[in-house]
């Protein structure tokens, strides 16, 4: 574990703001999801810097609903006959490349099309739970004390063959603030990351074409 993810304020009136609970619990509710939203980040970069399992989509990726069975069952292919599948399988995209998984959903026939048409995008495509991020988090960029390359990539692959801890959870703090009023508010967590080497090619880094 070597990376801090620390989200700060500095609140005036400081005690009538934690006079009342509700504002002051929104408030710290607020701070602690953009530290879990950056944690989230760090950990999906560190999947898709890591993984050794490579695969390119097809032109227009998965935003071209006639992509979308292509692609599953390519990225199917890539893990199949590994035993540690049983574990369960998963796929990353952001939210713009939703647009192909529900228009294939909502015109593949019958019940599951009634399900997408009537519910939305049900979240499992051919046995895989996709999580749908917002766009952006995939970068490049320095997280931390890592550099990713990753704009542009999605990523795929069965769980369980990578870890990630947070020492602690999330953590607060108030401190006060020299010739200032109020006091600063700090939430942070601790995060670090492993994709265990020997199953490194569970994890398939995508490309969008």
């Amino acid at each position: 574990v070597a990376d801090e993810v620390i989200y700060a304020e500095h609140v005036f009136g400081f005690e009538d703001f934690f006079a009342v609970f509700d504002i002051a619990a929104a408030r710290l509710d607020n701070m602690m999801y953009a530290v879990a939203w950056a944690i989230d980040k760090f950990v999906v970069n560190s999947l898709a810097k890591n993984g050794t399992g490579t695969y390119t989509t097809p032109a227009g990726g998965f935003t071209t609903a006639s992509n979308i069975n292509t692609i599953m069952a390519n990225l199917l292919s890539k893990v199949a006959g590994y035993e540690d599948t049983y574990k369960g399988l998963f796929l990353v995209i952001e939210n713009t490349d939703l647009v192909g998984f529900a228009i294939a959903g909502a015109t593949s026939g019958y019940s599951f099309a009634d399900a997408t048409l009537n519910n939305g995008f049900m979240g499992s495509w051919m046995g895989v739970d996709i999580y749908v991020v917002r766009t952006g988090l995939f970068v490049t960029a320095t997280l931390g004390t890592i550099s990713f390359t990753n704009s542009g990539l999605r990523v795929f692959g069965v769980k369980g063959v990578s870890t990630y801890c947070s020492p602690r959870g999330i953590q607060y703090e108030e401190k006060s603030v020299t010739l200032k009023t109020g006091k600063e508010i700090v939430v942070w967590g601790l995060v670090g990351f492993k994709l265990w080497t020997q199953k490194a090619a569970l994890v398939v880094v995508i490309t969008l074409a």
